[in-house]
Parts: structure tokens; sequence; C-alpha cells
């Protein structure tokens, strides 16, 4: 029978993270609500608590580094577990506790990655915080800049301005991708707004996925030093877990700087629509870095479109609300609720279905269990019937069934709910051969070289 964990036993100090875990496994009642709210955790059996336990366990009986990473290793459902992990919070939502999960698993990858337990080609091209990653590379090889936007920071066209008003953090996707929406974006806001300028840089979070939580943390704080000097009072952001991230940063380092989603700052300067809705369903895909569900919301505003809030249940009010909260529902927060009634800002009726969890993207899961990222946007794509539109609140998602969508194929539109709003569309069909081309064409070698 295996001794009881005793935190003297941490002598050794093998984990880089051991008090992370300690404190967590000091927290976790062994309820087993997450391990129904996850498919990862499903798999492995093990609860939160139980990942904390079984890493004190392997540091406990390791004798080395290389030890303690061979045991780890050796241990699939702890693997499962902490790499397969999303971070779409549905077993936090399920927690009596209110445990920080995400705060255990991406501790938990610091360590892997420290360990040599996350091999460097699930993350050498998403080193967002270095001159190179896939986005970057994808930027500089077809021509598309910002030069001219990123205004708070010197160039050879201008010098640095220190009066802007806003700041746009359109992030690494829209940027890269949508460079037409992107400037379409930055051009109202400024015209709302007042004088802007853009942020460059992604939010961090493919670091955190694979460990790298301080470097991700520096990042952000650039990004804050950069707004500070940029005299902006306001930072727009497109995605919701650039918005999450930039408000934690910003309380952290004191700075007196409002974090807005782009709908919420189009409704509140009187922004209408340059496109019409379209005809049949919306299925509207929570974002899982919208916990409270407060950024669907605010995106329904813009769109001009709301759950009937009189018909509570028959028409998707008690459900659309439990759908934007994250609810309950299937393993990793995938959940539906009823068609509710629209009312579009032209009048004309129409059906709303949310539905909430991991698009499949979260996490770099895709390294490790490609299927099981299929197979997660396979699950969130079968809410919507044929001929509805899928809208999505972070691009990345948009990205995630767009690849989807090209090898499985369906009678769903799939668009960034900034498509809804604004004239500029995003072409995956050109983005997809054009991100295949780079390997293939003369960049090949170097991208081969710059990502080894």
């Amino acid at each position: 029978m295996e001794a009881p964990l005793d935190e003297e036993d941490n002598a050794m100090g093998l984990l880089e993270r051991s008090d992370a875990y300690w404190k967590f496994l000091g927290q976790c009642t062994q309820c087993g609500h997450c391990v129904d709210a996850c498919s990862s955790l499903t798999s492995a059996n093990m609860t939160l608590g139980e990942i904390a336990r079984a890493l004190l366990a392997h540091e406990r009986a390791a004798e080395s580094r290389e030890d303690l990473a061979a045991r780890i290793l050796g241990d699939g459902a702890l693997m499962q577990a902490v790499r397969g992990c999303f971070f779409c919070t549905s077993c936090k939502n399920t927690c009596f506790a209110h445990n920080d999960v995400c705060d255990l698993i991406y501790n938990a990858r610091v360590d892997f990655q420290s360990l040599g337990l996350i091999e460097r080609g699930a993350w050498s091209s998403v080193m967002v915080d270095q001159e190179w990653d896939i986005f970057t590379a994808y930027r500089a090889i077809h021509g598309i800049g910002f030069a001219d936007l990123v205004r708070h920071v010197e160039r050879e066209e201008h010098a640095a301005e220190t009066d802007c008003a806003v700041a746009f953090f359109p992030g690494c996707s829209l940027a890269a991708y949508g460079p037409d929406l992107t400037r379409e974006i930055f051009a109202t806001m400024e015209e709302l707004g007042g004088k802007t300028t853009m942020i460059d840089h992604c939010c961090g979070s493919p670091l955190k996925s694979a460990g790298f939580f301080e470097r991700a943390e520096a990042l952000c704080d650039r990004i804050a030093d950069e707004v500070a000097l940029s005299g902006a009072r306001e930072i727009v952001c497109v995605c919701p877990g650039c918005a999450n991230a930039m408000r934690s940063t910003l309380g952290r380092r004191g700075l007196d700087v409002a974090v807005s989603l782009l709908p919420a700052f189009l409704t509140a300067h009187g922004f209408t629509s340059k496109r019409a809705l379209p005809e049949g369903t919306l299925c509207l895909s929570k974002s899982c870095q919208d916990r409270d569900g407060h950024y669907l919301e605010e995106t329904c505003r813009a769109l001009g479109v709301a759950a009937n809030a009189g018909a509570a249940g028959a028409a998707g009010g008690a459900g659309a609300a439990a759908g934007m909260a994250g609810g309950a529902g299937g393993a990793d927060g995938t959940t539906g609720t009823a068609p509710g009634t629209l009312g579009a800002t032209s009048g004309t009726p129409g059906a709303i279905t949310i539905f909430s969890g991991c698009c499949g993207a979260g996490g770099a899961v895709s390294a490790f269990d490609p299927n099981r990222q299929a197979s997660q946007a396979d699950s969130k794509l079968s809410f919507a019937p044929d001929g509805a539109t899928v809208v999505t609140m972070c691009p990345t998602c948009t990205y995630t069934y767009a690849f989807r969508l090209t090898s499985e194929p369906r009678d769903v539109a799939n668009k960034h709910y900034a498509e809804l709003l604004f004239e500029s569309q995003l072409d995956w069909d050109a983005v997809f051969a054009q991100l295949g081309g780079m390997w293939s064409g003369e960049y090949g070698p170097w991208l081969a070289q710059v990502f080894a």
C-alpha cells in the first residue's frame, strides 16, 4: 500500500511547480464532477486533485529528473489528463470549490516542458514572443504588414506617437489571415473613437499551452508597456481570450486602461452594421474564454439579435441563459440550447442556437491527439443544422472550423462575428492554399530551418 503523501517529501524539488500541486491537493474535495465535464479527464479517469497527487507521487518516487520524466511519460492517464486539456474551463464550471483549474494544468505544462515531455514539434512554430512564428512568417511571405497602423512605435515612416485614444488588438490569427478585415476595423474604430494605434502582437496563449508561462506573462507585460506608451486609455480586443489576458495583465500592473471586446466598443459608439444578417439559423459558438457569457451578450447586441427573454424555456430564454453561462452538458462543456427567437435590426425573424465548449484548438491538443481535436470540432459543428451560419467569437475558432470543414464538408457557413458586421471577409480557401504553399515553395527550406 502506497504511503500517504507528506509535503516534507518535496525536499528534492524535482518538480519546479510542486507548491502549486500541494495547494491544489488541499483544495480539491475529490467530488468527481470535473471528470464528467471533460472528455480528457473521463478518458484518464482522474479528478484534478488526482492529477496533483500523481505528479507529487512520481516526484517522491523518482531518483532524478530523468527518472521523473520517465515515470510521468509511462503514466498514460496522467499524460492524457495534462496534455489533453483544452483549457476550456468546463471542469471549473462544475467545481463547487471554484478551484482555479487552469492554474493547475498550466503549472503541470511548465513542468512537462522543463522535463522534455512536450515535443518541440508541438510548439516550435508558435513561439509568438520571438521574431518568427507561423503568423509572422505567413505575413512576411505574403507581404502583410501594419507598420502604418502601429503608431506608438517609431518607424522609418513616422515617429512614435503617444497621444492615441484607443489601442486596437486584433490578435495573431486575424492580423495574419484577415488583413483587409483588420484594416477595415481599424479605420472604423478611428472614425468612431478617435486616434487609434494597433497592438501587433499575440496575447501569448500558445506559449502558455506549451509550458512557457513566464514568457507568456512577459509578452503581455510588453503589450501593457506599449499601451501605456501610446497614451491610449482603452484597449479593444477582437478575441475574448486576448481581452482576458490583457485585463489580467493591466490589473496586475496597476494600469488604468479599460479593456473592451470589439462588439461592446462598436455598440457604445453607435456603430451600424455594414452588412445584413445571413438568412437562416445563426449558431453562436460561445468562446470557452467567455466564462460568464457577457462577451456573447455584447456580440448579440452588436449584431442586433437577442434571445427572446419573454419566452423562457419554450423559446430558449432559460436555455440560452444556461448556454451563455457555460451550463451543464456533455464532455468538454459542449452544450446546446433550444432555438430561440431572434429579432434582427431589419425586423426579419430568425432562429438562434447557442453552444459552448472548446472548438478543439485550445491547449495545443492537436499536437498530442489530432483525432480528438477533430472530434471536438465535429461535436460543436453538429449543433448547426443544414443551411445555418456558425458564428464564432475567436478568430482561431473560425480557423479551426474552416479547416475541419475542408476535410468534412457540411452545408453550413462559418463566420467570425466581425464578418457579419463589416464588408471584408475571410477567404479560408486562399489562406489554406497559401499556408500549404509556404512549405512547398521557395521558402520551404527556410521555414524548416527556423522551426526545426
